[in-house]
């Protein structure tokens, strides 16, 4: 079980009739919701009756500049599904309203098995019925990660691991707050400040809100915002006393060090582990591990900056550039606003810029116009190694290139079609600006009447051309490789659905995998981007397929199709 607060939305954002809609999929007729309620409203069971009521009570809070909303998602395993009833779900939901403050509050829940891992959407109304103050939990995420560890004991269900290192950072800090916060109190300047900070190891940034972290080689990545220790460690204590935040210029002397646990796995690129898992595609920090060695051997054989980057460009086609006080590797595939990139860091504590300059001296990039011709470049190629992919590969290429291209064609008809109905309205409003024969009311009348007549032309414009982009959407209706095979396998296409799951080759390796070509034929179903196949049966019923185990939600149709299922994926005689 994994608790995860979404985050939170800009004020003028956030949209609470929205939220619930989407938790009940109002939308697609509850086509992937499993069930859906209401909790703490005064309409009882009506769903949308209880949103109307949690608006009215956000309405009477006109104070509170912040978010109104509080949305969590708890997302259980598969197997987990079986094991648990509606009931258990609501128990489930009220022990996270008590632990996070909510248990007099309004909220929308509801429990989705669109995807491989059913998961619980909650949207809490923050604003308190009858006090019409606005809770915001504090120390919220240690809160819920205990309260998961109690609850997959209590529910015996699977057990997934809490964020250990930085729950050590900050147990760390709490056992010396005595004697940090007395010394910060009394510190007349930042640097004053920083001074104490690296007494205990830890280093002070400050962007929203002050953060401490541990400095390099302990606890990478893993931090703790000042705020959560004690509030006169807050960005808007310390600049009161002390003005604007000001960086560390020297170097201290450390008295102790904050040391994590030796079994703390190292962290990982959690969004470019995200983009692959998505896209099915390589990300640029993934390309960039992929090819560590060759980096490394670059590195090893470099005696100044300018070899080190000359060797990235021939080989790699990549560089290293500033970016604010750090360093990234820059793909020189593409270049503007959209170059992928990453912290330099990311390919191991070697390769923090410190380590490098005082390798090579300061940091010098890539000279401009040097032009070569690179043996290898990111291409975001698909992860998938099957080796059946050959001809879905190209012909996914071909589809991406045809949607590129078109709307492409697109942008440059809408911003030729945009310039030209600016300047049609700019030179007729400058027509009535300069008519001597009218009176300055009549032109303040007629400028105001063309302005508002350009306003509405503008919104035809965007309307017109979002529907030819729907129409190019519908024509290739995919925009990355795990969408394409999707796609194909729902369609019924076998081959793809193998390329879908041989992501999953160590799982496969624990039984003998049979053609599934029977088991699609007639039967209503989706696939996700690893291959797990969802049937959905007529009476209501859910069974999953994720490849290495066969699970069926509640019901005696689901439970004798699992069985058939069984026999015919992994080759077992059952009597039917």
């Amino acid at each position: 079980m994994i608790s995860t607060k979404q985050p939170s939305p800009k004020p003028k954002n956030d949209n609470y009739a929205r939220l619930a809609n989407y938790i009940a999929d109002a939308s697609h007729e509850g086509e992937k919701c499993l069930m859906a309620w209401s909790a703490g409203c005064m309409a009882g069971d009506d769903f949308q009756l209880g949103i109307s009521e949690v608006l009215a009570t956000q309405d009477c809070n006109t104070r509170t500049k912040k978010e109104k909303t509080y949305h969590l998602i708890v997302s259980f395993r598969p197997e987990d599904e079986a094991k648990l009833t509606e009931k258990d779900f609501k128990e489930i939901e009220q022990r996270f309203a008590t632990v996070l403050g909510f248990e007099e509050h309004q909220r929308h829940c509801g429990v989705h098995n669109n995807t491989a891992n059913p998961h619980m959407h909650v949207a809490y109304n923050m604003i308190h019925p009858e006090k019409k103050t606005r809770h915001a939990p504090y120390y919220d995420y240690w809160k819920r990660d205990e309260l998961c560890r109690k609850l997959e004991k209590e529910y015996d269900i699977a057990i997934d691991p809490g964020r250990t290192q930085r729950k050590e950072l900050h147990c760390y800090l709490t056992d010396r707050k005595d004697r940090v916060l007395p010394a910060v109190k009394a510190a007349q300047s930042w640097e004053h400040v920083h001074a104490t900070m690296a007494l205990y190891g830890l280093q002070m940034t400050c962007k929203d809100d002050v953060q401490l972290t541990p400095f390099e080689g302990a606890g990478r990545g893993c931090r703790i915002t000042g705020v959560e220790i004690h509030t006169s460690l807050s960005k808007t204590a310390f600049e009161e006393r002390l003005g604007a935040f000001e960086p560390k210029q020297n170097f201290y002397q450390t008295m102790e060090t904050f040391e994590p646990s030796s079994s703390e796995k190292p962290q990982k690129n959690e969004k470019a582990e995200a983009l692959e898992a998505y896209t099915g595609q390589e990300s640029f920090d993934g390309y960039l591990k992929r090819h560590k060695g060759i980096i490394d051997a670059a590195r090893d054989s470099a005696l100044s900056w300018e070899d080190f980057q000359n060797t990235l460009q021939d080989e790699l086609n990549i560089t290293i550039k500033e970016r604010g006080r750090g360093a990234v590797i820059a793909d020189l595939t593409v270049r503007g606003k959209n170059q992928p990139h990453a912290k330099l860091s990311s390919l191991g504590r070697e390769y923090s810029r410190a380590k490098l300059e005082a390798e090579f001296g300061k940091l010098i990039q890539l000279e401009q116009g040097r032009k070569v011709t690179p043996k290898r470049e990111y291409s975001s190629k698909p992860l998938h190694r099957d080796p059946e992919r050959g001809r879905l590969l190209q012909e996914y290429k071909a589809g991406i290139a045809k949607r590129k291209a078109m709307f492409e064609q697109q942008k440059a008809e809408r911003e030729l079609e945009t310039q030209k109905l600016k300047l049609q309205w700019k030179i007729r409003i400058k027509k009535y600006r300069v008519d001597g024969t009218l009176a300055w009311k009549e032109k303040r009348y007629l400028v105001s009447a063309a302005k508002a007549e350009q306003l509405r032309h503008e919104e035809q414009l965007k309307k017109k051309y979002a529907e030819k982009r729907s129409k190019i959407k519908e024509e290739v209706p995919y925009g990355n490789w795990n969408e394409f095979l999707c796609q194909k396998a729902e369609a019924g296409n076998t081959v793809a659905l193998a390329v879908l799951q041989s992501s999953k080759k160590k799982d496969q390796a624990a039984f003998k995998e049979r053609p599934v070509e029977k088991l699609l034929e007639g039967m209503t179903y989706t696939v996700d981007n690893e291959g797990n196949i969802t049937y959905k049966l007529k009476e209501g019923g859910v069974v999953l397929d994720n490849g290495k185990v066969i699970v069926a939600s509640k019901g005696e149709e689901a439970h004798k199709f699992a069985k058939k299922l069984r026999g015919r994926r992994f080759g077992l005689h059952v009597c039917m």
